[in-house]
């Protein structure tokens, strides 16, 4: 598994390099581990030969799957004990349809159960047990329901080079499958950014950077659209005591618009946005990069941190933002092995 991990890993690095290499040379290669590095997954639940077992499609193909090597060991051992209580008891088990299982290096675990029915009180007793054998949180979903017996939430420890902090990662939101390359992340970002002054940081989800920002630079202007993620935001802040961070439920442009004065926004009527004095902006966003409204506005800024879990579309984006700004650090985060997916970062400072 180490050779064929080295060997994908090397033909990754090959093609950052081939794209990159024409706008920096100070650039840092974080590898991850080869197994069991996942900590969310999940599956289909379909029936193999009259037992239930896990399903995903393969290349097109509906497979069975009994482990997973990738995923982190509590999930293997959990999915195995998932499956005896479910083929012993039928009636808990009807017209489920997917299985999802996220856990913690604190050895923390949620199992979401989905399902095409209602989910009554013998279901909710039956869940109650469960939690209980299994030493876990059980969340079941239906159309219109959403049960949750235990915790939401399973709590991650995240460190970068001089920070320790936790970080609830709430079930339904965004959050890294792959703690070890997370901490990688952190450690390269403070290491590399400027620390000064203020920071806003759009698409910031439930506070992965958000918290370690909050110790690194003297204000933080934190926004995201989902109102799941802004929940366990302030969640996270009031955890880690994050008082110099103020958050507001906006989506990027959004953000800009209000810090322009070309829009006004209810949600920001207790924010003073002109006492923020800004030199870094910090950018997560989706896979197709970003709009050409907020590559305008974000060039405007001392210093750009951009993380992009698109790699096309950052290499498109970085040619527009070197107009304005040169490449002071690259990095090749692999938070994938095995697929074709890069995440990297970029530290750009203006020219």
């Amino acid at each position: 598994m180490n050779k064929k991990y080295n060997l994908q890993f090397s033909k990754k690095k090959n093609s950052f390099d081939k794209s990159i290499d024409p706008y920096c040379n100070n650039k840092s290669y974080f590898k991850s581990k080869a197994q069991n590095f996942r900590t969310r997954i999940e599956f289909g639940i379909k029936s193999f030969n009259g037992k239930l077992g896990y399903s995903m499609i393969d290349n097109g193909v509906l497979i069975e799957i009994k482990e997973l090597l990738i995923c982190h060991e509590k999930i293997n051992t959990l999915m195995k004990e998932v499956l005896v209580e479910l083929e012993e008891d039928r009636k808990f088990s009807e017209k489920i349809f997917q299985i999802e299982f996220q856990v913690s290096r604190n050895n923390e675990a949620i199992i979401g159960l989905i399902y095409h029915r209602n989910l009554d009180k013998k279901w909710e007793e039956k869940a109650k047990n469960l939690c209980k054998n299994l030493n876990c949180s059980i969340v079941g979903r239906s159309r219109k329901q959403n049960i949750s017996i235990g915790n939401n939430y399973v709590t991650e420890n995240y460190k970068s080079k001089t920070h320790q902090y936790p970080l609830q990662l709430f079930e339904q939101c965004f959050s890294q499958t792959n703690p070890g390359i997370c901490d990688d992340m952190l450690t390269w970002v403070e290491d590399n950014a400027y620390k000064k002054e203020d920071i806003l940081e759009l698409h910031c989800g439930v506070g992965t950077f958000t918290v370690l920002f909050s110790k690194m630079y003297a204000n933080v202007f934190a926004t995201e659209n989902s109102r799941p993620s802004i929940k366990g935001l302030k969640d996270n802040l009031i955890l880690n005591n994050a008082c110099n961070v103020v958050q507001a439920r906006l989506s990027g442009s959004e953000t800009l618009d209000a810090l322009n004065k070309t829009r006004e926004f209810r949600r920001l009527k207790e924010v003073e946005l002109d006492k923020f004095n800004f030199s870094t902006i910090f950018l997560d966003p989706p896979r197709d990069g970003l709009d050409s409204n907020t590559l305008k506005q974000a060039s405007l800024f001392e210093e750009i941190i951009y993380i992009s879990c698109g790699f096309k579309s950052l290499v498109t984006d970085l040619k527009e933002l070197n107009e304005t700004h040169i490449v002071k650090s690259a990095a090749l985060f692999d938070q994938f092995p095995y697929t074709s997916h890069m995440e990297t970062g970029f530290i750009l400072e203006k020219r």
